[in-house]
């Protein structure tokens, strides 16, 4: 009995399978299965790589204007460096920062914006615990 024609499932390859034991066999090289499976987890993840590398972004971006001593400054002038408002972590509301500011937290950097003036306010934990 012939055994039936078998193609690599690696979109890449899709060379003829030769030699085969197992009706399971669907890949060519273990190359072929490591890379189909690493592009198919890097498609399934891109929307989260995407919002954690905006966020590593908007994170510089902070660290920049705080290490050099300013912690209020526009919204504008900021997308004009680089923050993108898109990628802003889990939204937080205390009455500390004000009745209508919502306040995020990116590591050790804790900032506001104020809808009024549209400014961002720029804290560090370390500020915020030498106040309290």
């Amino acid at each position: 009995m012939k055994k039936p024609v078998k193609y690599c499932k690696n979109p890449d390859c899709k060379d003829e399978i030769l030699d085969y034991s197992s009706s399971k066999r669907e890949y060519c090289k273990d190359y072929c299965r490591n890379h189909h499976g690493h592009k198919r987890r890097k498609e399934y993840n891109l929307e989260f790589t995407t919002h954690k590398n905006g966020m590593v972004t908007n994170y510089k971006v902070l660290k920049f204007l705080l290490d050099a001593g300013i912690f209020k400054e526009s919204l504008d002038l900021l997308i004009k460096i680089g923050f993108d408002p898109k990628y802003l972590p889990q939204k937080n509301i205390d009455i500390e920062f004000g009745p209508n500011i919502a306040y995020y937290i990116i590591k050790d950097i804790i900032f506001g914006l104020d809808p009024k003036t549209d400014e961002v306010i720029i804290y560090s934990n370390k500020k915020l615990n030498d106040e309290k």
